[in-house]
This record gives structure tokens, sequence and C-alpha cells, in this order.
């Protein structure tokens, strides 16, 4: 699914084989920076764990949202990103009119039941017309899609483990959620749950 404002929708985009690809690489990532939950300004914590690998992972603590290169908790830098998720990413990125996408960032953020992220803006990157990249790993879940304005109207897609989602164009820096999982719609993870990994280019 498409829309002429750079949102795509990509339904079952990733084989079972692939997916398994994928996981093997996102837990290599946290052996090394393990999943951590952060805090948002005010001192409340996030409902949901995550960790990154890249160059860059975005971080948030009472100081505000920003990258950095070093995991917040172990202060070692972030381990590379996994080849597999780089090369996927820039196909992906081009398979929806987006060349020359440089992949800086992978957030990695695992969702159990009854959590869930807010509506926000993806706009703590200086560059704010690179696309933006998720992958869906397990359980299905609802993503909400909002508009330039927190106000605007709003879209709900169920996104099952293997689809992706392109967020280029104006949609880029539309308002957007996770209102939470399915449970029990996906064995890929072992203790449940869903997967999202968003790659970014930073700069």
């Amino acid at each position: 699914m498409t829309t002429n404002q750079g949102f795509f929708l990509l339904k079952s985009r990733l084989t079972k084989a692939v997916q398994q690809e994928i996981l093997a690489a996102a837990r290599s990532v946290v052996i090394q920076a393990p999943l951590f939950r952060p805090t948002m300004a005010n001192g409340q914590s996030f409902n949901y764990s995550m960790t990154n690998c890249g160059e860059l992972g975005w971080v948030a603590d009472r100081h505000g949202y920003r990258y950095q290169q070093v995991h917040p908790e172990t202060l070692s830098r972030f381990p590379a990103m996994p080849q597999v998720i780089r090369d996927l990413a820039i196909n992906l990125a081009k398979e929806t009119g987006n060349d020359n996408f440089d992949p800086e960032s992978c957030l990695i953020n695992l969702y159990r039941k009854g959590e869930k992220l807010g509506m926000h803006q993806d706009n703590t990157e200086k560059n704010l017309s690179a696309p933006i990249i998720s992958i869906s790993l397990g359980d299905s879940g609802v993503f909400v899609l909002g508009g330039f304005l927190r106000t605007d109207e709003t879209k709900h897609y169920i996104v099952q483990s293997g689809d992706i989602i392109v967020m280029s164009g104006e949609s880029r820096n539309f308002f957007h959620s996770f209102k939470g999982t399915v449970p029990n719609t996906s064995n890929l993870l072992k203790d449940g749950g869903r997967l999202n990994l968003t790659i970014r280019q930073v700069n």
C-alpha cells in the first residue's frame, strides 16, 4: 500500500527466512548493547525497552532526546549495524524511490504485551528529508499515522511480522504512534512481543 504523500506499507515484504536472519542480527546487537529503558525529560520511564546499532544511537533522558555514539548504561560504543540490516534498508529505500540513503542508525524497540509508543514526530535528526525505514518482527501491532499536526485525522494500520513501513516525502514528518501488540499472532520471538527496527539517516 502506498500514498501520494510518500508513505509505504509493504505487506509480507520479508520471507520467513529473511525475518529469521534479521532477528539473528538483532540478537547479536543486543548481546553487545543490552536493551535499556530510557526516561523522558520529566523523569518518567518509557514503557518499552530499546537499544541501537550503527554509527549513532537514539537515546532519551532528563536532558532530552538526542543521538550519541555510546550506550547510556555500558558507555561502550554502539555496535556496527549488521550488514544484512544495512543492505536491506538501502534496497527498501531504493524500491520506494529514495536513492542515496545512507543508514547511520538503527533503533531496536521491543514491545511486550500492553506496551506502546505515543503520538510523536521523528525530528531529532538533522536530515529531515531522508526516509525512515521500519521493519516489523514478531507479534502484529497497530500503527497509527497522522499528519503534520498532532490534531490531524489519523489512520490505523495492522502491521505483521515481515511488514515494512517507509515514511518518505511529506509523510516523513507526520505524527505517528504504536498502539500496542496483538498477542499470540506470531511465534517468531520465543517469548512473544514485537521487535521493531527503525533505520534512519541522521545527517
